[in-house]
Order: C-alpha cells, then structure tokens, then sequence
C-alpha cells in the first residue's frame, strides 16, 4: 500500500528565539466598569436594556430571580407577535399583565371552545343566553398593559361595550375585525390621542364620523 508521510513531531518554541510569538494580554471581562464582575454585579436597569432584545416569552422564561423579575417590569418589550386564542394563551397574557406591563403589541382571537370574556355593558341578550354556562374570563387585565402600541382585536369572543379598550394613552394602531357584538360609538376614540391607523370591520359601530378627526395626519 502507498506509504503516508509520518506526522511531524510537535516542537517546542523557546520564548526568547525569533519564531516565539507573543500574545497580547487576555482582556479582562468588564461590566460596570468593574473587571471580571458577575452577575450579581448587574444592575436591574443594565438587565432591562438586554431583555429589551428579546420576546415576550424568552423574557418570562429567564426570570430566575428577585433582580431578573424586577428588570423585566421595567422594560419596554419590543413590538412581536403575541396572538391570544386559547386558554392558556389567555393566562399567559394574565401573567405577563403584571410581569411585562410594558408589552407593545397584543392581538385577542377567539378562545377555545365553551369559554368567552366576561360580557360587557348592554350586551346583546340573545348571545348572552346561548354562552350563559360559557367558562368566562376577564377581559379588563389588557387595562395593564398602559404602553400598548398596537391592538388587534380579531373574532374575539365580545359581547357588548369595553370602555377600557379604548383606553390607551400610546396606542397607535386599532385593528377591530370580525368582532360581532362589539358594540362602540366613534366618539370614544377620544380616549386613543396618539392613534394614528383604525381598521374595522363587521363589528357594531356608531356615532359621529367626525370622531375620526381624532386619528393623526387626517
């Protein structure tokens, strides 16, 4: 068979001749301007600069301690897909109401089957009897959620006036699609200052379409 070269041996280089290689000095590890810090050297304010890179859920998962769930109170989450259409999303939003207040983005679906949100004022009466012994669920905990930008309202399971979603100091975009008995006038638009898209559709709207002035550059 062919004859393989014999690997060289490894030879050691004295650090005084002319091949020997000088490596710079490792870099210490710096934060807060302190070398070779640990975590518990981070700041909560440091901490919520870094959740601010990452998702609603990605963040929840990391709170492993008191300075990681207080960091996360205080940041403004960036805006992601968060879609409700189940239960357990439901909780999800539950926990995060408390846990991420400054969550930017939320969109309501339809929840699963036999559960709806609690009804609001004058509902429709027929829709009100048929999900009578419906599992309900409260629909106010989007009140925490003071920085919101962005609300989609989509097939959600609503029967009647919410004051509260119309409630948002920061929100800029209103998507109200497929919601039959959502009922709300124009002039409660009021309440959105900053709003700057509204998209409806098949949902119970009335009032003044002057209301509409509210929404910038229109």
């Amino acid at each position: 068979g062919p004859i393989m070269p014999r690997p060289k041996k490894a030879r050691l280089i004295d650090a005084s001749s002319e091949a020997a290689v000088v490596l710079p000095p490792r870099r210490s590890r710096r934060i807060a301007g302190r070398p070779d810090a640990t975590f518990d050297d981070l700041g909560v304010d440091l901490i919520a600069i870094i959740y601010g890179f990452l998702g609603p859920f990605d963040i929840m998962r990391s709170r492993l301690c008191k300075k990681m769930r207080k960091a996360a109170t205080t940041t403004t989450v960036p805006p992601t897909d968060f879609t409700v259409n189940s239960v357990i999303k439901y909780n999800a939003m539950r926990a995060m109401a408390t846990a991420l207040p400054n969550l930017q983005q939320i969109e309501i679906g339809d929840l699963d089957g036999g559960h709806k949100y609690s009804d609001g004022e004058d509902p429709d009466e027929g829709r009100a009897a048929k999900t009578a012994n419906f599992i309900t669920h409260d629909i106010e905990i989007l009140s925490g959620f003071r920085n919101l930008r962005l609300l989609s309202l989509y097939i959600a399971p609503l029967n009647g006036r919410y004051p509260l979603l119309f409630q948002f100091p920061l929100l800029q975009k209103l998507e109200i699609d497929n919601c039959g008995n959502l009922k709300f006038d124009l002039e409660i638009l009021a309440g959105l200052p900053v709003l700057e898209e509204l998209y409806c559709n098949r949902n119970q709207s009335s009032g003044n379409i002057n209301s509409l002035r509210v929404l910038k550059d229109t």
